[in-house]
């Protein structure tokens, strides 16, 4: 009877460890993977902005090197 208690309690404490470590990693993965969307959207209205202000005309004449 004791060999069969410790076997389940094995069993239990594994499965414990298993389940916190899915929980831990979602909870990592979900919250970063919302940053992330959001850095690309600023990134890429960022890239937008600089390619709409290049192509505005301007009243003085462009001083780039070509």
């Amino acid at each position: 009877m004791s060999r069969m208690s410790s076997l389940i309690t094995l069993i239990v404490v594994v499965l414990a460890l298993v389940l916190a470590v899915a929980i831990g990693i979602g909870l990592a993965y979900l919250p970063m993977r919302l940053l992330l969307a959001q850095m690309a959207r600023n990134v890429s209205s960022f890239i937008q902005r600089q390619r709409d202000r290049r192509a505005a005309e301007r009243g003085t004449p462009d001083r780039r090197q070509l």
